[in-house]
């Protein structure tokens, strides 16, 4: 049965191979191809402006990266035409065909082992170090920790590993772990809270804000906690006091700090006006039915969406759409205003921040 299984394998492998030789497909025009690097660079370019936005990546690092990627779009665009090769005669394709069975054939059957089984994971674990397999040596901590809960330096190495494969709620217990096991530390405790917040999709929650504010106490200037101190207000609805956390941060942080694009984002953010009627609009509807009054909220939110159609490069007016949309209950309207304006300001990272930020906050996918 097992040959058989083989047979079918080679003959489809045989037949893609071939597909090319027997039936060419069009070249790729240089102009598509040029356009799509190009794309995909200027979408590297606006990635790395964000991870330098965040912190998450140092000036001198992300200087580098940017060259790199600048240098790869010269080359893109210098790049010549490929011009078409011809690719053999089919005749001589289909007797590399049948030559290339008729030798790997007898060298399997000679050397190969179909009952092999798969490497199992405890030989992966042992061979992680060597073999470079992260997953494995994630694997091999975690069967270390299981044995020695409290070995404070497994937690240590795990953590950042953690970070890297995007598993934040792993992460926020790796933390969890090394701030129980360690001297009280306002740094391990500014990671702990972010990845809580991470885990809870941007949102800070009670458990996050709570770790934010003990790091603050060890230490009140540490970045994240005063960050993420902030934002809770902001997602609390206390703007007013959001804001005047945001605007002491900024103005005791220093000029080249990464984290400036961030806070001035959520200051223009909460400087903008809420989403809603104003006062005369509020009287005007204080004897209206339940039903007017959110027909009216209704018409003021279509009609924002109206104005951005003629007037698209205004970023407060995006801001508020997309927070009018989710308070409305419309979560697919939220989110297409979102990528609308995503598209709008692709090429401006401060713009692609604040959007990003008023994503996480509301839960926008």
């Amino acid at each position: 049965m097992i040959w058989i299984a083989f047979a079918v394998l080679t003959v489809v492998v045989l037949g893609a191979l071939l597909r090319p030789v027997l039936k060419p497909e069009p070249l790729e025009s240089s102009a598509d191809r040029d356009a799509y690097d190009r794309a995909v660079f200027r979408d590297q370019l606006a990635e790395l402006d964000r991870d330098k936005a965040r912190g998450a990546i140092g000036e001198k690092e992300a200087e580098a990266a940017r060259n790199e990627i600048a240098r790869r779009l010269i080359g893109a665009s210098s790049a010549k035409p490929r011009a078409a090769r011809p690719l053999g005669s089919p005749g001589l394709a289909l007797l590399a065909a049948f030559i290339v069975p008729a030798v790997a054939l007898p060298l399997y059957l000679k050397i190969g082992n179909p009952g092999l089984p798969d490497v199992p994971l405890a030989t992966r674990m042992e061979m992680a170090v060597e073999s470079g397999d992260f997953e494995a040596l994630i694997a091999k901590v975690e069967k270390h920790l299981a044995a020695n809960p409290d070995d404070v330096q497994g937690w240590q190495v795990v953590a950042p590993a953690y970070q890297r494969a995007k598993r934040w709620a792993d992460a926020a217990n790796a933390y969890s772990n090394i701030a129980r096991l360690s001297p009280p530390d306002a740094a391990v405790l500014g990671d702990l809270a972010e990845m809580l917040i991470f885990a809870n999709q941007g949102m800070v929650s009670a458990e996050a804000n709570r770790v934010a504010l003990e790091a603050l106490k060890l230490d009140p200037n540490l970045p994240k906690a005063r960050f993420f101190q902030a934002l809770a207000l902001k997602q609390e609805g206390k703007r007013d006091d959001a804001k005047a956390a945001f605007e002491r941060f900024l103005a005791e942080s220093p000029a080249d700090a990464p984290w400036r694009p961030m806070v001035e984002a959520e200051l223009k953010d909460l400087s903008a006006p809420a989403p809603g009627p104003d006062q005369a609009a509020v009287d005007a509807a204080a004897n209206m039915s339940q039903d007017d009054q959110q027909a009216m909220i209704r018409s003021m939110v279509d009609g924002l969406a109206e104005k951005l159609k003629a007037d698209p490069s205004n970023l407060d007016g995006w801001l508020r759409l997309i927070r009018a949309r989710w308070v409305l209950k419309e979560p697919d309207q939220a989110a297409t205003a979102y990528k609308t304006a995503k598209d709008q300001f692709k090429d401006n990272p401060e713009a692609l921040t604040a959007l990003d930020g008023l994503a996480k906050e509301l839960n926008i996918q």
